[in-house]
C-alpha cells in the first residue's frame, strides 16, 4: 500500500480541483424557487369556478427565504421569468457541486496519512516545499485560465472565491 495512498490522494486531489474549476463556469444564481401554480380566484362568478374548469394560471412565482421568512416575487415579463428560472437552476448546480466537493474533501481527510498532519512534516526540505508551492500555483492558474477561456473574459469575483477556497 506504500505507493498506492499518495496516487489516491493524488486523484482525488485532481478530482477537488476539477470541481473547483467548476465554480467558475457558474452563472449568477441565487437562492429561490419557481413552480407552476394553478388557481381559483375570489370571484364566485368567474369562469375557474365552473365544474372541470382548471383555474387560472399557471402562474410562476418566485419563493425565497429572508431573515426566515417566505418572500414571493411575480414577473412582469415571460423574459424575465426566464432570466430567474436560469439564476435557480444554477444555483441547484452549485449546491449539487458544492455537495460532491465536500464529498471529495471527506474522502481526502480520510484517506490522508496521520503523518502529514505531524509535526514531523515541517522538517521537510525547503526543496519539497519549494515543489509542493510550484504545484498548487501551477493548478490555480491553470483552473484560472481555463475559467478565462471557457467565460471569454477573467471574472474578477471568481477568482477571488477560487483563491480564497485554493488557499483554504
Amino acid at each position: 500500500m506504500g505507493g498506492h495512498l499518495p496516487e489516491a490522494l493524488a486523484a482525488l486531489g485532481q478530482q477537488r480541483s476539477r470541481l473547483l474549476s467548476q465554480f467558475l463556469q457558474l452563472v449568477d444564481f441565487r437562492s429561490c424557487s419557481i413552480t407552476a401554480i394553478h388557481g381559483r380566484c375570489g370571484k364566485p362568478n368567474c369562469h375557474c369556478h365552473q365544474p372541470n374548469q382548471p383555474g387560472h394560471g399557471p402562474n410562476f412565482p418566485l419563493t425565497r427565504k429572508v431573515k426566515g421568512k417566505t418572500v414571493s416575487e411575480s414577473f412582469s415579463s415571460a423574459a424575465k421569468l426566464r432570466k430567474a428560472q436560469r439564476e435557480a437552476e444554477a444555483f441547484h448546480r452549485f449546491r449539487q457541486l458544492s455537495q460532491e466537493l465536500l464529498e471529495v474533501n471527506e474522502k481526502i481527510c480520510r484517506a490522508r496519512p496521520v503523518a502529514d498532519y505531524s509535526l514531523g512534516r515541517g522538517k521537510r526540505t525547503a526543496a519539497a516545499i519549494h515543489q509542493e508551492v510550484t504545484r498548487a500555483v501551477d493548478q490555480l492558474l491553470r483552473m484560472l485560465c481555463n475559467g478565462r477561456h471557457q467565460a471569454g473574459h477573467l471574472d474578477l469575483e471568481a477568482t477571488e472565491m477560487l483563491v480564497r477556497s485554493a488557499m483554504h
